[in-house]
């Protein structure tokens, strides 16, 4: 499923334009040219975006392919810490919506948090298509285990 950039929440309208001058107008475009480590320089120098918020526009297109995702919530998400589907399924549903709530606090984030019934929805059918997200039941990698987050 791929979503036009100019959709996002949290990006930059004059990045969209730079992004669309890259040649990048969804995320499909994105993720492209970001799986090749050795665009990703020529892209930020071609764009003037630096590769933060690269990572930050990749995260966002991860999340954003999860079903039932709105687009509203990724910018809070990777704010967050939640970088993709492999992070944000290895909470529970509860479990996650604690850790947004304590990210509000802890990191000063602007906006309201997705409610435990929104996360639930995701939890619903977590294999957001053809990303390459693993299930809801998959281990988490070892260095990134959250606090309150499931090892099964």
């Amino acid at each position: 499923m791929s979503l036009k950039m100019s959709e996002f929440h949290g990006i930059d309208p004059a990045h969209v334009t730079a992004l669309a001058a890259a040649g990048i107008e969804n995320t499909d475009d994105l993720m492209k040219i970001w799986s090749d480590k050795g665009q990703r320089a020529g892209l930020a120098a071609r764009t003037g975006i630096s590769e933060e918020n690269f990572m930050r526009f990749a995260a966002m297109a991860r999340l954003g392919r999860v079903k039932g995702m709105s687009l509203q919530n990724l910018d809070f998400l990777v704010a967050a810490g939640i970088d993709g589907p492999k992070r944000l399924f290895s909470y529970s549903a509860e479990a996650l919506a604690k850790y947004l709530g304590a990210m509000v606090v802890e990191k000063k984030l602007t906006g309201t948090p997705p409610t435990t019934e929104e996360i639930a929805a995701w939890f619903a059918n977590p294999r957001p298509g053809t990303n390459g997200a693993v299930s809801a039941d998959a281990k988490p990698e070892a260095d990134a285990k959250p606090e309150g987050a499931i090892v099964h």
